[in-house]
């Protein structure tokens, strides 16, 4: 076995001694090369090192190596969410999710082998100039997104019981009036949105760098550490609408108007997100329309827009970086002021 790609012995680095170590008992004595194609940037960070046979240019196998003991129990969550799905689902939502190889859990580290997702990730589309810019190209990101949904949300599970995002946005920021104002504002659209669809499984970190596709089509969809059982399917549109609207100015000089969105210029962090709550321009009837077959019947008055207030929320109470995690908090609570 060989590796044409190698990361310095550095701290924070995947050891691919190890990694080759793991894969010898799957490939056996195949020559194969491995490269790190993924490295997440958070604080329990994680590498994605695909192996590749010499002569070959697909990948046959992907290993994830949790970097610290944080990063090994979200390895540990999408090996769980990845068998899970596919005893709901054997065919794994048309062959777009992983198959859990082996997990490896022991002194040499962390590991989760797995079948190779192939596509570009959309994201990569995403960041292509003006690509945000064009109705068109946005259009056929969200039809896509919604199409792999509609595979998706079908898979059901029993129901379980919603996280109170409102009581963990308290508990996130106790000692100042950022959690207590946030919450209020959460609870009170949440309260709005009424009983929800539960009972089917919800990937969680639906956003565009999670996102494969080949064409127009969705054909890979990775990481499912965050994913739950039993979930409202509501949840991975408004995911997928709040991350691909909060890079929308991206690639704009402070204070220009961005291309193609009358009425927004970028500024201060979130300045997308302010400009489709104001309710401007056909990038805001995109969302809406989006979100609108994960709404169903709800409560009288509730829309689009409490969902995308719920799930800033949600993003303010899960995500791993505190500053990331507060900027959404303090735009929660400023849509309530």
């Amino acid at each position: 076995m060989t590796t044409s790609t190698r990361l310095p012995g550095t701290a924070g680095s995947p050891n691919l001694v190890t990694v080759e170590d793991v894969l010898r008992q799957h490939l056996g004595a195949r020559a194969v090369r491995l490269a790190v194609v993924a490295m997440s940037r958070d604080d329990n960070p994680k590498a994605v090192v695909m192996a590749t046979e010499s002569g070959s240019t697909s990948p046959v196998l992907a290993v994830k190596v949790a970097l610290t003991p944080g990063a090994a129990e979200s390895v540990r969550a999408e090996a769980a969410a990845l068998q899970g799905l596919a005893e709901l689902d054997p065919g794994r939502v048309g062959g777009t999710v992983p198959r859990v190889v082996a997990l490896h859990d022991g002194t040499a580290g962390t590991l989760l082998v797995t079948t190779v997702s192939h596509g570009r990730p959309l994201s990569v589309d995403y960041h292509r100039w003006h690509h945000t810019a064009s109705r068109r190209r946005v259009e056929a990101d969200f039809e896509a997104a919604a199409a792999w949904l509609r595979e998706l949300h079908p898979v059901e599970a029993a129901p379980a019981p919603e996280p109170d995002w409102a009581a963990l946005l308290q508990d996130r920021w106790p000692d100042d009036g950022l959690g207590e104002e946030a919450s209020l504002v959460c609870r009170v659209a949440r309260d709005r949105l009424g009983e929800r669809d539960a009972g089917h499984v919800t990937h969680g970190d639906f956003w565009c760098g999670n996102i494969l596709r080949s064409g127009r089509r969705v054909t890979g969809v990775v990481d499912w550490e965050h994913t739950r059982f039993g979930s409202d399917p509501l949840w991975d549109r408004v995911r997928f609408a709040l991350a691909y609207t909060l890079y929308l100015d991206r690639h704009t000089r402070a204070g220009a108007p961005v291309h193609g969105h009358a009425g927004l210029r970028a500024g201060a962090w979130g300045e997308p997100l302010r400009y489709l709550l104001r309710g401007q321009g056909w990038y805001h009837d995109l969302v809406a329309a989006f979100l609108a077959p994960g709404l169903g019947s709800g409560a009288a008055g509730a829309t689009w827009r409490d969902a995308v207030v719920v799930g800033l929320g949600q993003v303010a109470t899960t995500a791993d970086q505190p500053e990331f995690a507060r900027a959404h908090a303090r735009l929660l609570a400023e849509v309530g002021s």
